[in-house]
């Protein structure tokens, strides 16, 4: 789910052409922005609207006057001409962005001091009640303040926010252990206690319309799938969907036949109760 920036749009606006004023957007979904005004005074912003929009912003401070109170900034975000449109999202893209929305967990732990005079850029997930009240969850805080959400559909919604606004300073990569941090496969799933000499390998497709179909597993296919869990690790969430079909289930026996464990892989990535992860297979 990683999209390339048009950098044109933030060029356009570091050279101070015209944007065009914009009534209204769309929800803000999903934000990230940077501050600094110790030794400097710079603002950069990027934000994803309910339809997929991308936004930016970038300038002084004084000149964009971006409000401090979370609440006020989702309405400048949804409501200032300071911002030009940057993309879209696919809808596929956007789909698996908003399951990680709905699913992200607030934190409880608190920003602390971290950096001094480097400016903080914080990211935030937006969610609305009945009424359309909106409830900004912090994904992440870095600079002068440093916290890490650690829900792991926190952790790829501040991954995917890099992704999308790669000019919105954050310092998160020069924090050791922050973000997911790579698990092997079998631990991830709790099948780290098998002994995999000897094992054997079962598989099932299930279709959405005609249900499950056991498929042939040759003795390539046994050997490839049984290094693949001797080796495999686990890099981050996708997202935070369920599907009923077109899920690839592996299911292991012992030498005496005796079930011991099974995964489920939806293309390439890994399903699990709550979504769907990314998998990696150390050579």
């Amino acid at each position: 789910m990683r999209k390339g920036f048009l950098w044109i749009a933030v060029t356009v606006l570091l050279l101070g052409a015209s944007v065009p004023a914009l009534a209204e957007r769309p929800r803000i979904i999903l934000f990230t922005a940077y501050r600094q005004v110790g030794w400097g005074d710079a603002v950069q912003i990027g934000c994803v609207d309910t339809d997929g929009g991308l936004w930016v912003a970038a300038g002084h401070d004084a000149e964009l006057k971006w409000p401090y109170g979370r609440e006020k900034q989702v309405e400048y975000l949804r409501m200032s001409d300071h911002l030009t449109e940057a993309g879209k999202l696919s809808y596929d893209e956007l789909f698996s962005l908003k399951s990680l929305i709905s699913s992200v967990q607030a934190t409880e732990a608190k920003p602390v001091g971290w950096m001094c005079d480097a400016g903080t850029e914080s990211s935030w997930a937006v969610r609305y009640d009945r009424d359309g009240n909106p409830e900004a969850v912090l994904l992440g805080m870095t600079g002068d303040d440093l916290l890490e959400n650690t829900d792991v559909n926190a952790q790829a919604l501040y991954l995917e926010l890099r992704a999308l606004f790669p000019f919105v300073r954050s310092y998160a990569g020069e924090m050791p252990g922050w973000g997911f941090q790579p698990v092997s496969v079998t631990e991830f799933c709790h099948l780290d206690g098998i002994d995999w000499d000897g094992v054997k390998v079962s598989a099932y497709y299930t279709d959405c319309e005609s249900g499950h179909k056991e498929l042939e597993v040759t003795e390539d296919q046994e050997k490839q799938i049984l290094d693949f869990m001797n080796s495999a690790m686990v890099t981050g969430k996708e997202n935070a969907l369920d599907v009923t079909g077109g899920m690839t289930s592996l299911f292991f026996s012992d030498r005496d036949g005796k079930p011991v464990g099974f995964i489920e892989l939806y293309g390439d990535l890994l399903m699990c109760g709550d979504g769907m992860y990314h998998v990696i297979q150390n050579r």
